[in-house]
């Protein structure tokens, strides 16, 4: 139940994340585009400033797109330690039948 409450939340902040990243970029390609126009009709004192409110937005985009990969490789790492765990149980289950089949002998 747990495990199942931990995957549950990260699926939610991941999910969270890449929509927000999603948001901010949107936001900047906006933004680019009116600097664009701007630009174009000589208003560069504008432009400017909309160029760089768009590459505040994409470093925000970034930012979120970065967490939900940490939350990916966090998962990864939880998923090989349980396993892993998995693994040594296993292991040792193995080695004590083989120590009594051994000592039955």
């Amino acid at each position: 139940m747990k495990e199942t409450m931990f995957m549950n939340e990260t699926q939610q902040a991941t999910a969270k994340h890449h929509e927000e990243a999603a948001h901010q970029f949107e936001t900047a390609a906006k933004l680019h585009h009116d600097a664009a126009r701007n630009a174009g009709s000589g208003n560069y004192e504008k432009a400017e400033q909309l160029a760089h409110a768009a590459g505040e937005a994409e470093t925000v985009a970034n930012r979120h797109a970065t967490e939900a990969l940490g939350l990916y490789r966090h998962h990864a790492e939880t998923v090989a330690a349980r396993n892993a765990e998995t693994a040594a149980e296993e292991a040792a289950r193995v080695a004590k039948r083989e120590a009594k089949a051994a000592d039955a002998s």
